[in-house]
């Protein structure tokens, strides 16, 4: 069995804007996605997607990997959260990920962001995605890139787990929400797990405003 589980967050700066502080006290309403890819990772259709020459067929199963993924994600809503705050989330950690099979990668895509929108909704999520200007330019891309590697399916996962957390980023900033962090993480068994286990304390995001705990935890059956 194998366990990706998330054990603490602190937040620096909630991102709430100052100058409505005076309507009330200074609380976020915070936004937690992750995406989480690996060598098992499934998705539908790849070697279809591979194979056709169709333009408009190949939309429509990348639509359908696009859909897979975002199905998958973890989300969380958290209400009250101030400047330099910690969730904890509890002795045993948050499990973001779990499979019957320790994976020989991960990649982790993890967004947080003030926000009072909805994100429960998969479909509106889809539709963000597909229908924003880059995703033509983002099928040719991922086009070119799958012909080459080992593994099709995790290389899709990752690249539309990429490209989800931009469209999330650009929607929140749209909607006038304030991004608070977004971290990228990419691991492979043989260089940071090589016994199913890693424990990192304090991992700072891209922007320095969030710390992140996180473990990993496997074991082969016997």
């Amino acid at each position: 069995m194998f366990y990706f589980k998330i054990n603490r967050i602190k937040i620096c700066d909630n991102r709430e804007n100052p100058k409505y502080l005076i309507f009330g006290p200074d609380l976020a309403q915070l936004k937690l996605i992750s995406f989480i890819a690996t060598d098992n990772t499934l998705l539908p259709d790849i070697t279809e997607f591979l194979k056709s020459n169709d333009t408009a067929q190949k939309s429509l199963l990348l639509k359908q990997a696009v859909e897979s993924v975002v199905s998958a994600r973890i989300f969380t809503e958290i209400d009250n959260i101030k400047d330099n705050h910690i969730l904890s989330f509890g002795e045993t950690g948050y499990v973001l990920y779990k499979s019957e099979k320790i994976p020989d990668d991960i990649d982790w895509q993890f967004i947080a962001y003030e926000s009072d929108q909805n994100i429960h909704d998969n479909a509106q999520m889809v539709d963000d995605i597909i229908n924003d200007s880059e995703f033509g330019k983002f099928t040719d891309n991922i086009s070119s890139l799958l012909g080459s590697v080992p593994n099709p399916s995790l290389t899709a996962a990752v690249a539309i787990s990429k490209f989800a957390v931009n469209v999330i980023s650009k929607v929140a900033k749209q909607n006038h929400d304030d991004l608070i962090g977004i971290l990228y993480t990419s691991l492979n068994r043989r260089q940071h797990y090589p016994h199913g286990e890693r424990k990192r304390d304090r991992v700072p995001d891209l922007s320095n405003n969030m710390l992140i705990d996180y473990s990993i935890f496997g074991f082969d059956e016997k």
